[in-house]
């Protein structure tokens, strides 16, 4: 059995070597010397290494654990915020969240850094990103009289950030997004990502991943938004569940995975979903089956959320709002009278008259395109104009 029995040396101080003994083998000590400095031979020169110094003894130095910081906070906070320096930016956004959590900030701070959010949002490293965004996530949480329409357009810097389809912005938006929804309320904030999907869709500059994944966020979002505030906040009638019918068979599993967990959020909320989701393809309406049955019929009761203007409300008529029963899913439709949105004169009686197939369609579209409508967005109120239909769509059909 082969065993390296070979002693070692060190340089020592003043020339020389000092032997070094390896641990015994337990077979047998051999003497044999070799000394460290010796070369491979080769026909090229030596290259200089490059690493810590040697001390006297012939060890290395001990490296400190952590480097030190540079602390800039004898400057300016503005000229910080400012710098081109993102270590020197990064030192504001944490002295300004740090003032904001400790509820050190005055009138002055509060509108530097209200001055500072579209440059925050704007960060396109991802330590910038980590800075800026708890810094905008303090300012939403902390700074009063905040109002819609300051914080809803960042909604979509947020989503439309060159950055967003990596990790560290993914990560640390949907905190964002979810506070400026406590302030603009979640009908606001949707319409944003709503405004931001049908553009994306009409976009033909960006490229595949890049589009996918921001498609993949924005319904993420959604899916974020209804299990925080609830289904109360988030109904159905929003339209949003148009968007999971749509990608929810997409080629690309981000986007899937985002459709199937808004699917998965409205059946906690609402218990049986089938009627919502019953547009799906069948392979569809199976994997959510499927992950229903793993989530375990969780149901949720109570959102972890609220709107800034429901929370002094909330606060004191808890004990009440906690007796409500669940909502059901009729209370979250919007009933719409279908025949107030025919056109003026419109009647189906007119259809046997007419002479050619294409305009008998034409005619009949009309009426379609108001009773379907999206079944996500609307119920429609009762009304005695049905009973009127039935004798002339029978009179076709026969």
């Amino acid at each position: 059995m082969y065993h390296d029995s070979r002693s070692y040396h060190l340089p020592a101080q003043g020339g020389g070597s000092v032997p070094i003994g390896l641990p015994r083998t337990g077979m047998a000590d051999v003497t044999v010397e070799r000394v460290v400095s010796e070369k491979v031979e080769t026909n090229m020169p030596d290259a200089p290494v490059a690493g810590p110094a040697l001390t006297s003894s012939g060890f290395s130095a001990p490296v400190p654990e952590h480097a030190e910081v540079e602390d800039f906070s004898s400057e300016p906070l503005a000229e910080r915020l400012h710098a081109r320096d993102l270590a020197r930016r990064c030192s504001a956004y944490a002295e300004l969240q740090a003032k904001m959590d400790a509820g050190n900030a005055d009138t002055e701070l509060w509108a530097l850094c209200g001055a500072s959010v579209d440059m925050a949002l704007a960060e396109s490293l991802p330590k910038g990103q980590d800075a800026a965004l708890n810094a905008v996530a303090a300012y939403l949480k902390h700074c009063p009289g905040l109002e819609a329409k300051t914080v809803l357009p960042w909604v979509r810097k947020l989503t439309e950030h060159k950055a967003i389809d990596k990790p560290k912005m993914q990560q640390l938006a949907p905190s964002v997004v979810l506070l400026i929804a406590e302030i603009a309320e979640c009908p606001a904030v949707l319409q944003e990502l709503t405004n931001c999907l049908n553009e994306l869709d009409d976009s033909k500059k960006k490229s595949t991943g890049f589009l996918k994944k921001q498609i993949a966020f924005i319904i993420k979002l959604i899916s974020q938004l209804l299990g925080d505030f609830g289904i109360k906040k988030m109904p159905p009638k929003l339209g949003y569940l148009s968007f999971v019918l749509k990608y929810v068979s997409d080629s690309d599993r981000g986007i899937r995975e985002a459709c199937y967990s808004v699917a998965i959020e409205m059946a906690a909320w609402l218990g049986d979903i089938g009627d919502l989701i019953s547009p799906m393809d069948e392979p569809q309406k199976k994997e959510v089956a499927k992950r229903l049955e793993a989530a375990g019929g969780e149901q949720k009761s109570k959102p972890i959320r609220c709107y800034r203007g429901d929370a002094a409300a909330q606060h004191g008529d808890g004990a009440r709002s906690s007796s409500k029963p669940a909502e059901k899913a009729d209370d979250l439709f919007e009933k719409v009278d279908p025949f107030k949105k025919l056109p003026k004169g419109w009647c189906i009686s007119a259809v046997p008259s007419m002479e050619k197939w294409k305009e008998k369609l034409q005619h009949l579209q009309v009426l379609s395109g108001v009773l379907e409508g999206p079944a996500e967005r609307h119920l429609l109120a009762p009304h005695e104009g049905y009973g009127a239909l039935v004798p002339t769509i029978q009179r076709m059909l026969k």
